[in-house]
């Protein structure tokens, strides 16, 4: 039945995935909240016009990022917003805080309009629809790259850590994996790391490819967590292996 109801417009045409990644607007920094289930489905034909709300916030200091009372004004407002979006089967797909400014992104089917927002204290956004059938700024501005996309996996193993109570400035040993078609790719890629003080192992795997571990005792500690496995990354990338990410024991001595 699933399906069906996606078909007639009944259920969302994907399965809400949020992620939160750092980037940059026009030189400012950029705090991105975007649904990836969002960007992976785009465009959705029944969601043809685009909602967007922009505001203004104080901000502390230069960084253009809100201090803690506004961004909790700004969490209500995007509460409002999928709420609006909702009442007429509109969808939420992010939001992207830069140089004092926010703006939150929706789309709504053809014809539909949103009610009016809540007042949230402290901010007063504005709000435009204009016709966006292919999606063109989920795809083109709220799309993560490859660093991104780094970012959020890293951040995903973080934050398991933290669950478990881990102090990230403690080094440990850190566990990268990748395969690779061949054991003359996997040892050029093992060269490399080595050089960069890893210990590197290179076997056959069950598949019959070649997997590859590299050992480093590192703090797992973003944002100089996000360069050493940007590194590995691009190592295992350069030569035609597989990232397949890293893990660590807990430390919370």
């Amino acid at each position: 039945m699933g399906l069906l109801r996606r078909l007639l417009g009944r259920e969302q045409a994907w399965v809400e995935r949020w992620a939160v990644y750092p980037g940059e607007v026009g030189g400012h920094l950029a705090m991105y909240n975007i649904d990836l289930g969002a960007v992976e489905a785009a465009p959705v034909a029944r969601l043809p016009r685009r909602l967007d709300v922009e505001f203004r916030y104080k901000g502390e200091g230069a960084t253009g990022m809100p201090d803690a009372g506004e961004l909790g004004a700004i969490h209500a407002l995007d509460e409002v917003v999928r709420q609006a979006l909702r009442s007429v089967k509109g969808a939420l797909v992010g939001r992207v805080l830069s140089g004092n400014t926010g703006r939150i992104t929706g789309y709504l089917p053809d014809g539909a309009t949103p009610p009016p927002l809540a007042d949230v204290p402290g901010l007063t956004p504005e709000t435009t629809v204009t016709p966006d059938p292919g999606w063109t700024r989920v795809r083109e501005q709220l799309t993560p790259d490859a660093w991104q996309r780094n970012i959020m996996d890293d951040n995903q193993v973080v934050q398991e850590l933290e669950a478990h109570g881990d102090r990230l400035s403690t080094p440990r040993a850190v566990e990268f994996l990748a395969y690779f078609p061949d054991p003359e790719r996997a040892e050029m890629a093992a060269q490399d790391l080595r050089s960069d003080g890893f210990a590197v192992t290179v076997e056959r795997g069950d598949e019959g490819d070649f997997v590859l571990q590299a050992i480093r005792s590192d703090a797992v500690e973003p944002p100089a967590l996000h360069e050493v496995t940007w590194k590995v990354r691009g190592v295992v990338e350069r030569h035609d292996g597989l990232y397949d990410g890293w893990g660590c024991m807990v430390q919370t001595g």
